[in-house]
C-alpha cells in the first residue's frame, strides 16, 4: 500500500507518535539504570516492554501504508525530502 492512502494530517500525526514513542522508551531505559529502588526498577522493566510493543504495532502500521521504509534507505529519503518540501510549500516557505 502506499502512504497517500492516508491524510498529510494522518501521516504527520502517526510518524509523531512513532518518534515519541521511539523518545519514551528512551527516557524509560535511562530511567531504569538511574533507579536505586529494584520495585521501581521491576515497574519500568514492565513499562519498557509495554512501550517497545507499542513503538513495534506504530513502525508496522506505517510500514503496511507505505510510510517507513526501513529496509531500503535510499527510498525512505526520497520519501523524507519529498515531505519536507510539501510542508515547506505549504507554509509557503517561512
Amino acid at each position: 500500500m502506499e502512504g497517500n492512502q492516508l491524510s498529510k494530517k494522518d501521516q504527520t500525526i502517526v510518524t509523531d507518535m512513532l518518534f515519541e514513542s521511539k523518545a519514551g522508551i528512551k527516557d524509560i531505559a535511562t530511567a531504569i539504570s538511574e533507579t536505586t529502588s529494584s520495585d521501581i526498577r521491576s515497574l519500568l522493566r514492565e513499562e519498557l516492554r509495554t512501550a517497545i510493543q507499542h513503538q513495534e504495532q506504530i513502525y508496522s502500521f506505517m510500514q503496511e501504508h507505505g510510510l517507513y521504509d526501513s529496509y531500503d534507505i535510499s527510498k525512505q529519503i526520497e520519501k523524507d525530502v519529498r515531505n519536507a518540501d510539501m510542508a515547506i510549500n505549504q507554509t509557503g516557505g517561512e
